[in-house]
């Protein structure tokens, strides 16, 4: 009986111990168990395992295929230390790096008094070309400090840049994917973008109506005008920026603007030239009358004209005073203003009359011519010649 007992214990403990060996495997072992090849990495975790404080399965399967511990954060003891990867830059910022690097510092040297460089109560060492003079370092003109690195200055752009880079005072250049177009500024061009048009399938740029592909780059659009746009910039369809110092014609063209031109043609900005029979009097065009004009004014080209009150005579070149009555013993001097010929005097009662004058008078008479009497009825002249007398008849 004993016997018995002892077998029956012996097999209970066989039993026990048997199922917790093949538990043990399962509770290892991944679902699927792993072929030759991946059994020689598993053997080595399973003894990895063994001495680490790793908690859970040495696989997991994952899209299919197994992940090896190392995935799991913890894990760097498997994970030998990458060496570090060289930075790949793309083309762009590489570019820009290069571009950067290239820009001047922007430092220039001024003389200033050294009493000014004066700081804690002490004056620094004078090392200017003059006593009392020192050297400092400025910006030079068109650039302005970094505001990171105090003994850098960096390039003035008005405009900033866009799509550049500022290299120099108000000078950009663009980065890749970009061209500067006609007004000078940094715009896309295909696959990116393209100004005034599309991006076609294949990379190219098609215009928009009006537009025309820039026939130096062939990146991107420009306005087209028919008529041309000579001393201008053609900015819209059929539409012209004219340059400093011509104006905007009624057809859209571009001339040469004079502040006066009469008579002439502007020729260039501020420069007029004179038609046939004109010359230039001061900034203006004035008619030439190659006989003269007397009196008067020339009004074109051997063309004379007088003023109020006068007119032309046969000649046509002079301009004598009228008179809307004729000067009786007299010539018309100024307009209705009469000079009397020698021997006569003006009438008083009449402007335009002339009549004789006798400086002696004409007793008993009247004076008929100068200094010549008539007598009056019933009376004779008598005297020496010269000096006549009316006297009665006897």
């Amino acid at each position: 009986m004993k016997v018995l007992l002892i077998l029956c214990t012996i097999g209970t403990l066989s039993i026990g111990v048997l199922g917790q060996f093949k538990t043990g495997i399962k509770t290892r072992q991944p679902p699927n168990p792993p072929q030759q090849s991946e059994q020689l990495n598993y053997n080595h975790q399973e003894e990895f395992n063994s001495h680490s404080q790793y908690q859970g399965s040495v696989y997991e399967r994952y899209n299919g295929n197994f992940k090896p511990a190392e995935y799991y954060q913890g894990e760097a003891l498997l994970k030998p230390t990458p060496s570090p990867q060289p930075q790949i830059l793309d083309a762009t910022a590489e570019f820009i790096n290069k571009t950067r690097a290239g820009i001047a510092s922007g430092i220039c040297f001024k003389e200033v008094p050294t009493s000014t460089l004066v700081k804690n109560g002490q004056e620094p060492v004078s090392n200017g070309t003059a006593p009392g003079m020192s050297t400092i370092q400025v910006c030079c003109e068109g650039y302005e400090r970094n505001p990171h690195v105090f003994k850098r200055c960096d390039p003035i752009c008005e405009d900033d840049c866009p799509n550049g880079i500022c290299v120099a005072p108000n000078q950009c250049v663009c980065i890749p994917g970009h061209v500067r177009n006609s007004l000078g500024k940094c715009v896309t061009t295909c696959p990116i973008g393209c100004e005034n048009g599309v991006c076609s399938d294949d990379g190219q740029c098609q215009c928009k109506p009006g537009y025309s592909l820039e026939p130096k780059q062939g990146k991107y659009c420009v306005p087209t005008c028919e008529n041309g746009c000579q001393f201008g910039k053609c900015i819209g369809p059929n539409q012209c920026e004219c340059e400093k110092g011509y104006h905007l014609t009624g057809v859209g063209t571009c001339e040469p603007h004079c502040e006066n031109c009469l008579n002439g043609k502007c020729t260039a900005p501020g420069l007029c030239s004179c038609h046939t029979g004109y010359t230039k009097v001061g900034d203006a065009c004035e008619p030439v009358c190659a006989l003269g004009c007397d009196k008067g004014f020339c009004i074109a080209p051997d063309t004379c004209s007088c003023p109020v009150g006068s007119e032309l005579d046969r000649s046509g070149i002079k301009c004598n005073p009228r008179c809307d009555s004729p000067c009786v013993n007299g010539v018309c001097a100024s307009p209705n203003k009469c000079e009397c010929e020698p021997g006569y005097v003006p009438d008083d009662k009449d402007s335009n009359k002339c009549v004789p004058h006798c400086p002696q008078g004409c007793p008993n008479g009247y004076c008929s011519a100068p200094n010549f009497c008539s007598c009056n009825p019933g009376f004779i002249k008598s005297g020496v010649k010269g000096r006549h007398f009316c006297n009665p008849a006897n």
